[in-house]
């Protein structure tokens, strides 16, 4: 197979800050892009698989994800390294890359005398049009204002809401895969006498992880939760002690088809220590 391309984009963009205060600032952008896809995701071949009857591959006529959009933001800087911001995001998307999945109805992978009709074919392609848009609201605060050993505490927190939708094909429209339509986060540090210790939390509700051919196959990942812990300690110049604890509360990740009450896969890796001593020269 022999396929080519040559093709020339151009994608202007333009920033603008002001400052409305000494300690508001907004921001606002027109941006444009795109994003080519990988040489594996290129590729002219495909793995099967027989004992799973799953077959993999590439596809070469891929076009580049093209986006323009716009960019809003206000920050407030309340207090000593202190801020709280709001940003918004709109994009429209043309020529959208998925990962898409679906069953073999032909016979364009018999060989060797083996019926591939009704084989799971995995692969990448281009949908039409879209547009996705997010809102973020974020507050990060050190507590300065506390006396003694109490000012290295502080806590940040953002809320993220996401939504859009691209066309799958003339008839079909989805969401993006991978986006949630709520993320949240948060955290609660220390950061003095050579400690830095962090608690955080996540929380984003069910995503589209791939599409089918039709909506009630597609597989989702479920609402997900997050606790996670790090400190590090600050021996000398040279050397210091760290910690991490992921997954303390042992969260497990449910992958279903179309609805909760088709579970497709449930995943459990449990919780995960790390202790060790770095050493800087």
């Amino acid at each position: 197979i022999s396929i080519g391309a040559e093709e020339t984009y151009l994608f202007p963009s333009l920033h603008y800050t002001f400052d409305w205060t000494d300690t508001v600032k907004l921001r606002a952008a027109y941006v444009s892009g795109a994003a080519r896809p990988s040489f594996s995701d290129l590729r002219s071949t495909v793995s099967i698989i027989d004992p799973t009857q799953a077959i993999s591959g590439g596809n070469p006529a891929l076009k580049p994800e093209r986006a323009q959009g716009i960019d809003l933001s206000a920050e407030w800087y309340f207090g000593e390294a202190a801020l709280l911001s709001a940003g918004y995001f709109y994009r429209d998307v043309k020529d959208v890359i998925f990962d898409a999945t679906e069953v073999v109805a032909d016979d364009r992978f018999n060989f060797n005398g083996v019926n591939r009709r009704g084989y799971t074919y995995s692969t990448v392609l281009n949908g039409g049009d879209g547009y996705l848009q997010g809102l973020e609201l974020a507050w990060y605060q050190p507590f300065t204002f506390l006396p003694g050993l109490w000012s290295g505490f502080g806590a940040q927190a953002s809320l993220t809401f996401l939504d859009g939708e691209f066309d799958v094909s003339p008839t079909r429209s989805s969401q993006f895969p991978g986006t949630s339509d709520t993320i949240l986060t948060g955290s609660i540090f220390y950061e003095k006498a050579g400690w830095s210790l962090r608690a955080s939390y996540q929380r984003r509700s069910d995503w589209l992880d791939e599409l089918s051919p039709g909506a009630a196959g597609d597989l989702f990942w479920n609402a997900v939760e997050r606790v996670d812990f790090s400190g590090r300690y600050q021996l000398s110049d040279n050397w210091s002690l760290y910690m991490d604890i992921n997954n303390i509360t042992n969260e497990k990740g449910l992958r279903y088809q179309g609805t909760e009450a088709q579970p497709y896969e449930l995943e459990s890796f449990g919780r995960r220590y790390l202790f060790g001593v770095r050493a800087t020269y």
